[in-house]
């Protein structure tokens, strides 16, 4: 009983840090601290303390402290997770996704610090974080159990749902990367109007800037995502109403992202507000992360 309450412990301590590291990497992003500490990784312009402290200093050096306390955490989860919970089948595929993508995420953000990148490499940093984040949260639920308490063995997701779920998952992940794109590309305020992009003269699209063409791309996908999540829950309350586990989870999944789309619309509105701008990012990261795990089941209803 200790044992399975420390690997419980473990697990949730490494799910809020990649949190953590999640909406700090957007943090630093949004505020421009991405060489608070200068060009210069691990350390930080080249002290291991750093001396002359700024706000972007501040915020870029907290960024690194949290992913180190990830990696302790997350590495743990791994090391435990291999051990001990090798009985369900998709755990060692866990594992070895969580350490390739939170490397990878890592040398991104030690390059977008050491060399000068395109926004187009940037942008991959938050959609390799998310991955890593995702891993991590269904690694958890594995520990916690979840599959035995709600009873999942005796939930088989029909072929028409399975699909709408993989083609969600590539879908979401393209909307995610345009939406760091647009932060990357410094587009978040070059539409002063919500949804469209007015700013204050008649609608010219031939006159569209390429940040406000990047803007109006990623509004344009967003508002998609949203309609097909939508559609997607009266579907399923419709057609799969006796299966708690899908109806509630996916109506929870729908209220994340309609959250999201309200957030990023008040993004716009308060001019980029930085605790609205986090929330926002946060939103579409629980999104996938539950989104991921009606993969998971849809998989397993594949080879029953």
């Amino acid at each position: 009983m200790k044992k399975i309450f420390k690997h419980k412990s473990i697990a949730l301590i490494s799910l809020i840090t990649m949190l953590f590291v999640l909406v700090g990497g957007a943090l630093v992003t949004k505020t421009g601290s991405g060489l608070g500490c200068g060009r210069s990784w691990p350390l930080c312009n080249g002290e291991l303390i750093p001396s002359n402290i700024t706000f972007e200093l501040l915020i870029e050096f907290s960024h690194r402290m949290v992913t180190g306390v990830a990696i302790i955490f997350v590495g743990l989860l791994c090391i435990i997770a291999w051990r001990h919970y090798q009985h369900v089948k998709e755990t060692k595929f866990f594992v070895i996704i969580t350490i390739l993508f939170f490397v990878l995420q890592s040398l991104l953000g030690a390059g977008a610090v050491l060399f000068e990148q395109t926004s187009l490499i940037k942008a991959l940093h938050f959609g390799v974080s998310l991955i890593s984040f995702t891993t991590v949260f269904l690694l958890t639920l594995i520990i916690f159990n979840f599959d035995e308490k709600f009873h999942t063995d005796q939930i088989t997701i029909p072929r028409k749902l399975r699909v709408q779920y993989y083609s969600l998952f590539v879908y979401t992940l393209i909307v995610v990367y345009s939406g760091a794109l647009v932060r990357h590309k410094s587009a978040s305020l070059v539409c002063r109007d919500w949804p469209f992009c007015f700013n204050d003269q008649a609608l010219q699209i031939g006159h569209f800037t390429i940040e406000q063409w990047i803007q109006m791309g990623h509004r344009t996908l967003a508002g998609l995502l949203f309609l097909w999540v939508i559609g997607l829950l009266i579907y399923i309350w419709k057609h799969h109403s006796k299966h708690a586990l899908i109806k509630n989870g996916w109506l929870i999944a729908s209220g994340l992202l309609t959250l999201q789309v309200i957030l990023g619309a008040l993004v716009v509105v308060t001019k980029m507000n930085t605790f609205i701008a986090l929330m926002h990012a946060l939103m579409v990261s629980l999104f996938f992360a539950l989104l991921s795990y009606f993969i998971l089941l849809s998989r397993r209803s594949a080879k029953k």
